[in-house]
């Protein structure tokens, strides 16, 4: 079966074998040591932004990928998750030199277990645990590139984080739930639900992304950023029983933990049930799940945390906030930064 439009060198092989760490939408979405690039998708191509001077972003180059939505980094590899129904699924993309970053595979839909759509990513050394809004857990080999044994499990899977050995995910067939991943690959399920506090669908707003519910966590608690209530909802990660919630007026696009703080973005939508939605970026104090600050934005998409800055995207752009105060104080503005989603990386 081809599993590739591209074949994979050898070099890049060894390159992703050594380069996938320890992380998740809360590293690539969230916060990320000595960031250097921004990394967004816009639905037609891939974008690296350089932000080492938060006040002066700069568009370093771009690379055509087609439909492109989800993107998640590690070092030197960029995941970029494609949107609609078209090939592929998931394109692989080397940025080892930003300069002249290239596609080096592309995973097709049409792979043995029939992928879909990705929601969210997240990596432990080489095995990799991707959300599929239609087709549930997907667990990868990526060291062999043995995308054509991976494991599914569950139902329809929206978001997913890890704490310590388990790994948490929001999927249709168990509501908020837990696995057991001590040996990476061959996650566990523990048998530790919650049905009813979580909205599990998804909904599409083509072209713009996918509307879903989000899990992060903070190393203690999980919070999830729920659809359909607008509202972020803290859990005891080891009972998954709710101990707080606020209401935040409307439905999550990104959700990222930083520092104390959930950081979330929403935009509005014509579609039913998707209305009358604030359509900005949030703060929240964890601790108090209080609200700290907010813009009013324009389809806002996504949000990304380095040290004492934020990177929101929206229809007009790259934004950076300096946000050591609590608050959002906007640093800079890059027009050519509009996008789907954002990753931060080295």
């Amino acid at each position: 079966m081809k599993t590739y439009i591209k074949t994979i060198v050898s070099t890049l092989v060894v390159l992703l074998a050594f380069s996938c760490s320890d992380n998740s939408s809360s590293s690539g979405s969230g916060s990320t040591i000595n960031a250097e690039y921004a990394y967004i998708t816009d639905g037609t191509d891939l974008k690296i932004i350089d932000i080492t001077v938060p006040t002066a972003p700069t568009l370093v180059n771009s690379i055509a990928v087609n439909t492109s939505y989800f993107v998640s980094v590690s070092p030197d590899v960029a995941y970029v998750a494609q949107y609609d129904a078209t090939e592929p699924y998931l394109s692989i993309v080397d940025i080892s030199n930003v300069a002249a970053p290239s596609i080096q595979a592309e995973i097709q839909k049409s792979n043995t277990l029939a992928f879909s759509l990705l929601s969210d990513m997240y990596m432990v050394n080489n095995v990799a645990y991707l959300t599929d809004v239609y087709r549930g857990l997907h667990v990868v080999d990526i060291a062999s590139f043995n995308f054509t044994s991976q494991l599914n499990s569950g139902g329809d899977a929206m978001s997913l984080t890890k704490v310590q050995n388990e790994l948490f995910v929001i999927d249709q067939a168990n509501g908020l739930h837990s696995y057991d991943v001590t040996t990476p690959g061959t996650p566990t399920a523990t048998g530790t639900t919650n049905t009813a506090d979580i909205d599990t669908a998804s909904y599409g707003d083509a072209p713009f992304g996918q509307y879903h519910s989000w899990v992060e966590t903070d190393g203690t608690y999980l919070f999830v950023a729920n659809t359909i209530d607008k509202k972020i909802k803290q859990f005891d990660a080891a009972t998954l029983t709710l101990v707080n919630e606020v209401n935040i007026e409307g439905y999550p696009t990104a959700f990222a933990i930083h520092n104390g703080n959930a950081y979330v973005t929403m935009k509005a939508s014509a579609n039913a049930p998707l209305q009358n939605s604030s359509d900005s970026v949030r703060m929240y104090d964890l601790a108090t799940l209080s609200l700290q600050d907010m813009k009013i934005l324009s389809r806002s998409s996504g949000v990304a945390l380095n040290g004492n800055y934020a990177y929101v995207t929206d229809a007009n752009g790259l934004h950076i906030y300096d946000i050591s105060g609590n608050d959002f104080v906007l640093e800079s503005s890059l027009g050519t930064g509009f996008g789907n989603f954002i990753a931060l990386g080295q």
